[in-house]
């Protein structure tokens, strides 16, 4: 069986964050992993601007996206992965330590009683080793808790990783772990799982 597998990745260069479309490159259908929702720090208001140009790339090599993937939810950047479900008639996938994300920014943020911190507004939380596939890719869930409880990361076919705010280039910038609910052990234990 063919594993080959085709990654686009896309900048947004306001959140300097990287989007993801990752396809069976026979049977072109695929993920997107980490779309940024734009947010205009000005105005307070987002748009789908980045979102469009992932689109734009989608409909071009006619792939059937099946997921959306997030590696991890946080108060530092938006997701447009409501925009992928409603538009492709996507699943959105988190890991399931969502959770605990969840009722810390509940509290923090004071959000309304009726908010409930279940993951309901996902349609699957992924599982520490559980096993995705989508065409000929295997993409399996590694927790990396650390920047936040509920990070993960996808390893696809054994041969890439789309790790989140985990791990950064040298160059890039810190996976920061200074937010509520965020833990330097944690994070550098998960580091380590890459490694091994």
């Amino acid at each position: 069986m063919n594993k080959s597998f085709n990654v686009k990745a896309f900048l947004d260069h306001d959140s300097e964050t990287f989007s993801y479309v990752v396809f069976d490159a026979v049977n072109y259908v695929g993920v997107i992993i980490d779309p940024v929702l734009d947010f205009d720090y000005k105005s307070g208001r987002t748009s789908t601007t980045s979102a469009q140009k992932i689109l734009d790339f989608v409909k071009f090599e006619n792939i059937q996206v099946e997921w959306i993937l997030e590696t991890h939810a946080h108060a530092d950047h938006l997701s447009a992965a409501p925009f992928f479900k409603d538009t492709l008639n996507s699943k959105i996938g988190i890991g399931a330590h969502i959770q605990e994300v969840q009722a810390i920014f509940k509290d923090i943020f004071n959000l309304e009683k009726e908010f409930l911190p279940n993951g309901n507004q996902f349609d699957h939380l992924f599982q520490e080793n559980e096993i995705l596939k989508i065409g000929s890719m295997e993409i399996r869930i590694l927790h990396t808790p650390g920047h936040t409880p509920a990070d993960i990361a996808y390893i696809i076919n054994e041969r890439a990783a789309f790790v989140g705010d985990t791990l950064f280039m040298p160059d890039i910038g810190t996976a920061r772990c200074d937010f509520p609910g965020g833990d330097a052990g944690q994070l550098y234990d998960s580091i380590k799982k890459y490694c091994a």
